[in-house]
């Protein structure tokens, strides 16, 4: 298998939820050794640092209705154009956070990157689509990725460049059980493409692999964005939000493996990573396992008993 080259960015953002414990999230992924895990998979990470962020205490929130939005736009327009500078480099953008409003600015960067010729499959229990508008809480890391396609606050819908980052047609969300009704009704008024925890559970698997089939064949390059709430607190207690109802380890690692034979994927952002809860690393460890897939790469815990007792003959 060929070596594939891969930018790796920290992004210790808090300011877009309440859940604080995230920010550590991309230190503790190298502390689990991310990089030499996913060199066994035939991944050379250059690990090009954490972006520097202002702490909360420092700061004003601002807009009830957008906390600390002057913060976390700068932050994603700098984040935007490490990862533009990383794809234009030929290089898989990495990117570990933080919290989920980080997806502002890796979606923008790679969306300038491949000149909009993007398309995201994003995995949340929860929808990110609320705007200024309909937010009941003011908490950003609700709002990106409505956002992203154009809709709420200008301030977060033309970060780093004006303009829509991301056609609404290009999103695939996967993993929904927990919509707010301002998402609903953008959902319902713009015809998204939803594949909901309900669809999976009676529909199986054959009608969102079509969808990703479909989603590949439009548009030349993929984003992921891995929110790790979207997988059940079993797997992932480590989650930010940890999910009683979330993706079972079977199908989050079945999905992420078809995406990396069946999509371009020029980078993934995992995010909503709280070491704190995590139980023996687990969640990390599950983490890395679907960076390699969604890249086209296979790394697990099988591959890695292989690689410790391989006979050197």
């Amino acid at each position: 298998m060929s070596i594939t080259q891969a930018t790796l960015i920290g992004v210790p953002l808090d300011l877009g939820a309440e859940n604080l414990g995230v920010d550590i999230g991309p230190n503790a992924f190298r502390y689990q050794h991310l990089i030499q895990k996913l060199a066994t998979a035939d991944l050379e990470v250059h690990d090009a640092g954490n972006i520097a962020i202002e702490e909360r205490k420092n700061l004003q929130p601002g807009n009830p209705r957008l906390k600390y939005a002057a913060e976390i736009v700068r932050v994603n327009e700098e984040l935007a154009a490490k990862t533009e500078q990383a794809i234009r480099g030929d290089n898989k953008a990495i990117v570990l956070g933080g919290d989920h409003s980080l997806t502002l600015g890796t979606v923008s960067g790679a969306s300038a990157a491949v000149d909009g010729q993007i398309g995201v499959i994003y995995f949340d229990a929860h929808g990110d689509m609320n705007t200024d508008e309909t937010t009941m809480s003011g908490n950003i890391h609700g709002m990106h990725l409505a956002s992203l396609m154009g809709f709420g606050a200008p301030e977060l819908a033309n970060a780093y460049k004006p303009g829509i980052k991301l056609p609404k047609e290009n999103l695939l969300h996967i993993g929904a059980s927990d919509l707010d009704q301002g998402e609903i009704d953008l959902i319902e008024r713009e015809n998204l493409r939803i594949f909901s925890l309900f669809d999976l559970l009676t529909s199986n698997l054959a009608p969102l692999l079509k969808m990703i089939d479909n989603l590949a064949a439009r548009v030349p390059h993929i984003w992921i964005s891995l929110d790790l709430d979207s997988i059940d607190r079993i797997y992932a207690p480590g989650a930010g939000m940890p999910n009683p109802k979330g993706l079972s380890y079977r199908e989050i690692a079945t999905i992420a493996e078809y995406i990396g034979k069946k999509c371009n994927v020029v980078g993934v952002d995992v995010v909503e990573y709280n070491p704190l809860q995590d139980e023996h690393n687990k969640t990390a460890e599950l983490g890395i396992e679907l960076i390699a897939k969604f890249l086209g790469k296979e790394y697990s815990w099988y591959t890695g008993y292989m690689s410790r007792n391989q006979v050197n003959g």
